[in-house]
This record gives structure tokens, C-alpha cells and sequence, in this order.
């Protein structure tokens, strides 16, 4: 019995090429997050692609690509079977603690400093990375059968505020080099709370094509994310005093509390195109194997050609301009209907000289240059004549972005003991001076019989902030900023043990002229100095069916009124582990969430964005779970209670300031696996 991988471990850095084969157990193809990519693959003996005693075996090999080279990176699989009931929460399995809009698909921010990423080149699309799979997270595979997936999960006997997302994923391979499929998601959040909702949607169309000389990696994606905002109760003492507020009640009625925005609406799109193609020089050896010799191709050196297209657009519409709740109107006092885009083409050549052709060729080293063009567009700021017909809203201001960079890359990935990867580009046109240095380390070994691996990576950037944080307009925030350049400069270290189940890792940042959204939702910049330390343990602990996990993450940063973070978040997992009439694995526990309180941050509708806040620290609540997860043959399924510390915990349960969590419910979900 062989379990399949859907989650590439948080941050490994360590992912190339495997061999797995697809028995009977069940699994699932669910995007994960850092974490971050879903590792659609199962690890386990090779097989034939033929029956194999009463089992269909189906034999595949997955990688990943870096989105700048396409350079390949090793797969570390994952077999264990737990926590598939999480993908049916908003944090999913990608990071301890986030805030989110109570919803399922709506927008999320982690809040372990280490998990937030950035490279959206979108401001507005940001708070849905956690929701998108980037073109270096994703997992490309060739598989000897065509291999389809279907999951479904839903809240159960509650129609009205039901909760549904619905997966599909299929891939097939033409011959034993090219590969397709096809990727696509469905969430469907009603809601808990008055006029706010979600529907989001999001498509994948992929394929590669392997050969000895010539390589081709293509992803054509789609993502709507469309959210009804309401603004946040009106009155936290709905949630923390229900029996106040409700005449005696525990519980007030959730669909019953008011809330601040109705009939609000926004909508974010994002389009993108990923090829990255590369064409092998080389000669061909003699091979010998078992007295078998035959002659293969020897790659020397790489022609590489990478070519991306995006396309953000965010809308923001409001039948009003709820003057109430926004403190400006700069263009409509009567409605809202704000929007931006960006449009970015990167192309990158590249020649690069192969590790390993010959034995002295121990360093693979790659020169490259890319350049990058955006154009920008948002509302216009020119001012209408009275007697104009024209809509203020529909005049746009456009703002376009060459950069030309040069960078180079030295690697080494064959040698067993010591393996290092250094990347640097600099700009040479348009932000001039701009760079981006990062290195990463790895060693294995054995530590009193136990294989330990040792991580270590940095990176240094000199960036230029986005052009969005510098310039805007809109009908409720205006801004144009003059921004130095933000200087970052991080360590980190990382030790595993899997045999031990530890997982330690600690890292640093220092950040220099810091740009962040104040308690006005307006971009400012910090002109000093901000450190950030933090360290996570991830540990696994098991006696017989007995069985506890947690991921405790401690951080500190030096400038919390800037940079607010919790102390501690953890996750806690304690469950049983066992096996019915032999065929069917089951775990049955109860989980737990928990990060100590702090400012959490505050959420503006009409930008989409999260901000600080300082009205109210909230936290210090536990987040449990009861679920029972079973996996027999293709079929993985669980029933779980969501939010049970509902009912004796205090009730304080909010992730972002005046938008509570939703109440207790039960969930339920499926997946299933078909080979043909």
C-alpha cells in the first residue's frame, strides 16, 4: 500500500526528480501553500504500469522548476496520510496561524512572518497567493496511465451558509516525453455573517515535454476571486457578549448581526502564461548496465528561453459611497467604482554550462538577462469638466516599467555530501542598482545512526517599492508618495531529523526603510531599522495508536507598532492511528490553533488589503477541531466539527479586527482517485 503526496514540506528547498508508484491507497491533489507547493505524487517501488497482484500500478516522475531558468529541482515526497481534513479550512495545511475574512477562498494574510510571501508582482493579488499556486511551486509530472482526481468538501445541514470547493485535477502523457492535464477549482463560501461571501475559481492548463536535447514546461491560469464585503460587525459585543446582546441567549444569531457595508462588491482577476523552453548541447557516451551497453546523450551545455505574461485587474463597486464607513470621497460621493490593473512581460535568455558532463565539471554555472515590462493603470487623477458626460471612473492614467537585469548562477547539486545553489542579478536598466543575492546550502548525514540533514540559506535585496505603493487613486484613498529603497537582508538554518520526527528551524531578518499600510489603510514607510527573529519546532511523537504532533513557532520583532506579530503560534494535533479489517487506515483526533494576542490587523474593503490597527489586541484563543480522516483503497474521506471550543472557550474569536470567525458547523469530504 502506497500513500501519494499532496504537500511539499514548508520551505524545504530541496525538490528534483522522482519515480513513484500509484497502487490502491487513496490521495489527493490539493493545493497546499507555505509551505507552499502540493506535490501531486505518490512515493513508493517502482512499477510496470500493469497490473501488479490484483493492483493497478501507475508509475510517474515528478519535478519542480524554478520560474526564472527552469532549472530542475528535486521532489521531496511526502507519504503520510494525515490532516486531510484541513484542506477544508482557510489555513489549510500551509501555515499555523492567518487572519481571513472567516471564509473559505477570502483574503489571507499568515501571520508566522516566515510563511508571508511577496512575490506577487500584483499589490492587490497578494492576499490571494495563499490561494494560487506559483509558477515555481508547481509540480510538473509524467505519468505511464492517465491519472485523474476529484475532491469535494462541504459544510453539512446548513444550506444557507454552506461552504462547498470542489477539485478536479487530470494528466496523461502522448508518449514518454509530453505530458498534459488540466487543474481546476471551485469555492463556493455562502456565509456565516450578513453580505459577506465568497466565489472564487480557478483554472490550470498545463504540459511538458521531456526529450534528452529539448525541454518544454507551459501553464496557461486563470484565478477569479470574487468577494461580497460587508465591512465587519458593527458591534464586537455580538460575539463576546451574546448574553447582553441577545436577551439571555449563548449565541447570537450570526445571520442576525449587523453589519457595516451591504450591497459592496469586490473582484480580482488574474491571468498568466508561463513557457520556459531549453534546447541541450551535448554528445553521446556508452553506457554499461548489467553487460548491457548502450549510448546516451551527455548535455554540455543549455540554450534557456523563459517567457512569462500576467494580467492583474481589481474592481471595487458599491452602489454608494458609504460615506459613514470611508472618511473621503475623492471622486463620487454618491457610488464607488474603483479599479487598477498590471500588466507585466518578462523574458529571460539564458546559457548555461551543465554540471557533471565530465569529472571536472563539478559546478554548474549559468549567465542570464531578463528583461521586464509593466504597465500600470489606474483611475485617472485629471478632473472632469461638470458639463462632461464621461465617467470619472472609466478615465484611466497609464504608467509604464522597462528593467533590463543581468544575473548569474553557480550550483551544485551531485555531490552526496555538500550541495549549494547561489543566484545574483542586479539592474542595469530602469531601477538602476537593484539586486537580489540568494544562496542556499545543504548537507546530509548520520547523527548516532539517524539521518540528519542541515539547511542553511540567506538572501539580500535592494528593491525599489511597487509603483502602486508609491502612486494611487481611488474614490476613498489617494496617495502619492516619494519611498527609499527597502533594504532586506535574511538568515536561516534548518535541521531535520526524520527519523526522530523533529523539524527545527531559526531564522533573522533586517529590514530597512519597511513600507507598510497604517491604521488609515495608507502606505508609510518606517525610516529606520526593523529585526525580525524567529524559530519554528515541528515535532512528531507516537506510542502504538497514540499519537501526538505540533508546530510551535516563536518570533519577536523589534518594532511592533510597525511590524505586529505574535509571540507564539502553535498547532497541536493529537489523535489515534489504526487500521480496520485491514484495508482501512483511520485517524481520529482533536486539533487545536493558538497564537497569543496582539494587534491583529484590520481589513479595508475598498482596497482589499490588510492594515494595522491599534483599537483592540485580539487572540488567545483556541481555535479546536474534533475529525475523524479515513483512507481506503482510491477514497480518502473525513467528517469533521469545526470551531467546537465554541462552547466553553470565551468568546473572543476573531482573526481580524470586527470580522469574527465563523461558528461552530460540521464538515465533510471526499476524494477520489481514477487510473484511466
Amino acid at each position: 500500500m502506497v500513500a501519494w503526496l499532496l504537500l511539499l514540506t514548508a520551505g524545504s528547498g530541496l525538490l528534483s526528480a522522482q519515480t513513484a508508484v500509484m497502487d490502491s491507497p487513496a490521495g489527493d491533489l490539493s493545493r497546499e501553500r507555505p509551505g507552499r507547493s502540493a506535490t501531486r505524487s505518490r512515493g513508493g517501488d517502482e512499477g510496470s504500469g500493469k497490473e501488479k497482484g490484483g493492483q493497478l500500478a501507475v508509475r510517474f516522475k515528478t519535478l519542480r522548476i524554478d520560474d526564472i531558468l527552469g532549472e530542475h529541482h528535486p521532489t521531496d515526497i511526502d507519504t503520510a496520510n494525515l490532516n486531510f481534513q484541513n484542506l477544508a479550512l482557510p489555513e489549510r495545511k500551509s501555515t499555523v496561524a492567518a487572519s481571513y475574512l472567516a471564509n473559505l477562498g477570502s483574503p489571507l494574510q499568515s501571520m508566522v512572518y516566515a510563511d508571508r510571501h511577496e512575490e506577487e508582482r500584483f499589490l492587490f493579488m497578494q492576499p490571494y497567493d495563499h490561494w494560487k499556486d506559483a509558477n515555481d511551486e508547481w509540480v510538473w509530472i509524467n505519468v505511464t496511465r492517465p491519472f485523474t482526481n476529484g475532491t469535494y468538501f462541504t459544510t453539512v445541514g446548513n444550506d444557507y451558509s454552506q461552504e462547498e470547493d470542489f477539485r478536479f485535477y487530470f494528466s496523461a502523457n502522448m508518449n514518454k516525453y509530453w505530458n498534459i492535464g488540466a487543474d481546476y477549482e471551485s469555492i463556493l463560501a455562502r456565509g456565516y455573517y450578513t453580505s459577506l461571501a465568497t466565489r472564487d475559481k480557478i483554472v490550470h492548463l498545463f504540459t511538458n515535454y521531456q526529450s534528452p536535447r529539448y525541454e518544454l514546461f507551459a501553464r496557461g491560469s486563470y484565478h477569479r476571486f470574487e468577494n461580497y464585503e460587508n465591512g465587519g460587525i458593527t458591534n464586537d459585543d455580538y460575539i463576546t457578549k451574546p448574553l447582553e446582546m441577545s436577551g439571555g441567549y449563548r449565541e447570537y444569531e450570526s445571520l442576525n448581526i449587523p453589519v457595516a457595508l451591504a450591497n459592496t462588491f469586490n473582484l480580482t482577476v488574474y491571468r498568466d502564461l508561463f513557457v520556459n523552453h531549453k534546447y541541450h548541447l551535448g554528445f553521446m557516451r556508452e553506457q554499461i548496465q548489467e553487460d548491457d551497453t548502450s549510448e546516451v546523450f551527455v548535455p554540455v551545455s543549455s540554450l534557456i528561453h523563459t517567457f512569462q505574461l500576467d494580467h492583474g485587474r481589481k474592481n471595487y463597486d458599491s452602489p454608494t459611497a458609504n460615506q459613514s464607513f470611508y472618511s473621503q470621497a475623492y471622486i463620487d460621493n454618491t457610488r464607488t467604482a474603483d479599479s487598477a490593473a498590471l500588466l507585466t512581460v518578462r523574458n529571460v535568455l539564458g546559457l548555461s554550462l551543465r554540471e557533471g558532463f565530465h569529472s571536472w565539471a563539478k559546478f554548474g554555472l549559468t549567465a542570464y538577462a531578463m528583461h521586464e515590462y509593466r504597465r500600470y493603470a489606474t483611475i485617472s487623477t485629471e478632473a472632469l469638466p461638470d458639463s462632461s458626460t464621461l465617467d470619472p471612473f472609466r478615465q484611466t492614467d497609464l504608467h509604464a516599467e522597462n528593467l533590463l537585469w543581468a544575473g548569474g548562477r553557480l550550483s551544485s547539486t551531485r555531490d552526496s555530501l555538500l550541495q549549494f545553489n547561489a543566484d545574483a542579478r542586479l539592474c542595469l536598466l530602469g531601477n538602476i542598482g537593484d539586486f537580489d543575492i540568494n544562496g542556499h546550502l545543504a548537507s546530509r548525514f548520520r547523527l548516532w545512526r539517524h539521518p540528519v540533514g542541515l539547511q542553511a540559506a540567506a538572501r539580500v535585496t535592494n528593491s525599489r517599492p511597487d509603483f502602486f505603493l508609491r502612486h494611487y487613486y481611488s474614490n476613498h484613498y489617494a496617495w502619492d508618495n516619494s519611498l527609499d529603497n527597502i533594504y532586506k537582508i535574511r538568515l536561516e538554518g534548518r535541521l531535520l531529523a526524520p527519523s526522530l520526527g523533529t523539524d527545527l528551524s531559526v531564522g533573522v531578518e533586517n529590514i530597512s526603510n519597511y513600507v507598510y499600510f497604517d491604521q488609515y489603510a495608507k502606505p508609510q514607510q518606517h525610516g529606520g531599522q526593523i529585526q525580525v527573529l524567529y524559530a519554528r519546532w515541528k515535532q512528531h511523537l507516537g506510542y502504538r495508536i497514540i499519537n501526538f504532533d505540533f508546530d510551535v513557532v516563536g518570533q519577536l520583532s523589534s518594532q511592533e507598532s510597525v511590524l505586529p506579530l505574535p509571540r507564539v503560534a502553535a498547532y497541536a494535533d493529537l489523535y489515534i492511528k489504526t487500521v480496520f479489517s485491514k484495508v482501512m487506515t483511520a485517524h481520529i483526533g482533536v486539533d487545536c490553533r493558538y497564537y497569543t494576542s496582539y494587534y491583529v490587523p484590520a481589513y479595508s474593503p475598498a482596497l482589499g488589503l490588510y492594515h494595522l490597527q491599534t483599537e483592540k489586541q485580539l487572540g488567545d484563543y483556541p481555535f479546536m477541531n474534533a475529525y475523524a480522516n479515513f483512507h481506503l483503497k482510491r477514497a480518502r474521506f473525513f467528517v469533521m466539527y469545526v470551531h467546537g471550543s465554541r462552547w466553553f472557550a470565551e468568546p473572543n474569536y476573531f482573526n481580524v479586527l470586527h470580522y469574527p470567525l465563523n461558528p461552530a458547523s460540521v464538515k465533510a469530504g471526499i476524494s477520489w482517485n481514477f487510473y484511466d
